[in-house]
């Protein structure tokens, strides 16, 4: 399964703070094409570029401790939202960290914050694995995984090679 690779140096979500509730979370990819109707036949499309940016829907509940930290995190490491930071976020393949970035500022109803977040890209499955899961099934990937596990930390820690 495809890793995403992060920047060195950029923030990280704080280990104090929760991660978004499960409640409210939506995920989008934008489109990425560009469409252009000709005079006859088919309109031609054509992708910008091979990265796909994804909108995130995200709320949280804070104490108010804890909101004055995520307040003073915004602020102060983001520059008010502008800079991009890693956070683990709910994709296709589980939770990852991904590169994430404010799209505006937050709004809050007592400690509840609602912001919406662009992501560069969720980890996916690769175009190999993704044929093995469309003949097999989506239980392909939990038995690639433990397949994987297998080989490379049981049959490799018996040391038979």
């Amino acid at each position: 399964m495809s890793d995403v690779t992060l920047p060195v140096g950029i923030p990280v979500w704080p280990d104090t703070l929760p991660l978004p509730r499960i409640e409210g979370y939506g995920l989008a990819p934008q489109s990425n094409a560009v469409r252009t109707d000709i005079d006859a036949g088919a309109a031609r499309m054509r992708l910008r570029s091979t990265s796909t940016l994804y909108r995130v829907r995200a709320e949280w509940r804070f104490s108010q401790e804890a909101f004055a930290v995520f307040d003073a995190w915004w602020m102060h490491a983001l520059n008010q939202g502008v800079f991009w930071f890693a956070m683990p976020l709910a994709g296709g393949l589980g939770v990852q960290t991904v590169q994430s970035r404010f799209i505006a500022p937050w709004d809050t109803e007592l400690w509840q914050v609602k912001a919406q977040l662009e992501v560069q890209e969720f980890p996916r499955l690769t175009a190999d694995e993704t044929q093995v899961a469309a003949v097999l099934g989506p239980d392909a990937i939990a038995l690639g995984e433990r397949l994987h596990t297998w080989l490379n930390q049981s049959v490799a820690a018996a040391d038979y090679w």
